[in-house]
């Protein structure tokens, strides 16, 4: 297994088409030049639709387009200064803690200087993007309007991966993307912008419980509701591949638990013992169920089963640092597309550990955040909750097929930011008492009051406290 499948490699120059340079530079100017609330329509947008192969090169190191675009977030607030720094929470220690594990690990792993650079790299892109949406997605408005931004991205990228499919001709190859599509069982796997067709399909499958919750937030925003539902199904679809199909059914199924959000407690134990059951009496252990769905659906689900089964036989291998030698473990476990897999092989058990503290993490603040807006009694703040933690569910269950690597990163780290900024939501209406007092005593959420409440919602709780 050659060395640059991981480190190393890459372009040996900057990428640029016409179309992306001026995308790329317009949006840079817009950066810098928009008020807070406004900047991050222009970063969101380039930031998805440039291709991961636009960049520069610049006395060896890469910036590619994501980067650049970081850089101009972070230039824009030290020049201007309009930046409320919030408290770190507990999700954003565990991001933090996870890219310190696993540039720290992989660095000791591969003991080369380009692995230090790419691990430097890594946490610029990492850290950069993660804090920048941190900082940009604060309450309520701006979790809906970048909801509404992602859907008309994904209603622009959806019908030229439709084309995509049916034509094998990629239109974002204007953008650096392939011209031509693969081919995998006769179907063509569309990829539009995206770095791969599994990521594309992932994509589009995970926004769609985000575009369901716009139903209750308002009638303005229900065409767009229609149109973006539609363009991830056809996302999906276009991409011919098991992993988003999977990642797709989960987010459905995590809406469908709406009714149930007060029993998920029940419902978990219920899934424990269910799996449980299942690794008891089957003749292959429980993960090979990803096989049979891959079987049954397309993909390469027999190879992610096999991966997950290498991955636990060979802990003994990867638990300290990570492993260099997971290609040998049986045929094509170079190819680790599983973000699980990934995260112990790249960096042993600790960063590991630290992945799965950022998933439970964000679940723990969904749950807080949502019985916090269900004490309040706002229930399009309660469904609005709901909805992201679908999505962050839908996620979960996409990692067991894809490790994002392309600009797809972007739209996680923005989930995130979403989901620490669901215990905000309460702050938005500030004469109603019954909803500050109990923002104030729900179970312990870490972030409040903000730096940005009102000095009326700090005057009310002190003189409750007095």
């Amino acid at each position: 297994m050659p060395n640059n499948y991981y480190i190393g490699g890459g372009a040996q120059g900057s990428f640029l088409t016409p179309l992306a340079a001026v995308i790329l530079l317009v949006a840079i100017v817009l950066i810098c030049c928009l008020p807070r609330k406004s900047m991050i329509v222009p970063f969101l947008a380039a930031g998805v639709l440039l291709t991961p192969d636009i960049g520069l090169v610049v006395m060896g190191f890469h910036f590619p387009a994501l980067r650049l675009l970081v850089a101009a977030g972070w230039l824009r607030f030290a020049l201007r200064r309009d930046i409320q720094v919030p408290r770190m929470n507990s999700l954003d220690k565990a991001v933090l803690f996870w890219a310190l594990c696993n540039a720290t690990f992989f660095s000791i792993l591969w003991a080369t200087t380009g692995a230090v650079t790419n691990r430097l790299g890594f946490l610029a892109t990492t850290l950069g993007t993660y804090f920048l949406v941190r900082f940009l997605i604060r309450d309520k408005d701006d979790v809906v309007g970048v909801i509404r931004v992602l859907a008309m991205l994904m209603i622009i990228i959806a019908p030229f991966m439709l084309f995509e499919h049916f034509t094998q001709h990629n239109f974002f190859s204007i953008l650096g993307s392939p011209p031509i599509s693969s081919i995998r069982d006769g179907a063509v796997r569309a990829e539009g912008p995206f770095g791969h067709p599994v990521i594309a399909g992932t994509v589009g499958a995970m926004l769609l419980p985000l575009f369901v919750g716009l139903w209750w937030q308002g009638k303005r925003h229900r065409t767009l509701l229609v149109l973006g539902v539609m363009a991830s199904i056809g996302m999906t679809i276009a991409s011919s591949s098991s992993t988003p199909l999977m990642t797709f059914t989960g987010g459905v199924m995590a809406l469908l638990l709406w009714p149930f959000r007060t029993r998920l407690r029940i419902i978990r134990w219920a899934l424990v013992l269910a799996l449980t059951n299942l690794h008891l009496a089957m003749k292959a252990p429980v993960w090979f169920l990803i096989a049979r769905m891959g079987g049954s659906i397309g993909g390469s689900g027999y190879h992610r089963a096999m991966l997950i089964d290498s991955f636990i036989r060979h802990f003994g291998e990867w638990w300290l640092i990570g492993t260099q030698n997971n290609a040998d473990w049986d045929y094509y476990m170079w190819d680790v597309d599983n973000a699980y897999v990934a995260a112990g092989i790249g960096g042993g058990l600790i960063t590991f550990i630290a992945f799965i503290a950022i998933l439970v993490y964000a679940y723990k603040r969904i749950g807080k955040s949502r019985r916090l807006m269900r004490k309040s009694r706002k229930d399009s703040d309660e469904r609005l909750v709901w909805v992201i933690g679908a999505s962050l569910f839908a996620n979960t269950v996409g990692f067991f097929g894809i490790v994002y690597f392309d600009q797809s990163i972007l739209i996680w780290y923005s989930l995130l930011a979403m989901v620490s900024a669901t215990a905000m939501f309460v702050v938005r209406e500030k004469d109603n008492p019954v909803r500050l007092e109990a923002a104030a005593r729900a179970d312990k959420i870490d972030e409040f009051p903000p730096v940005t409440a009102s000095l009326h919602s700090a005057q009310y709780l002190t003189s409750q406290a007095k």
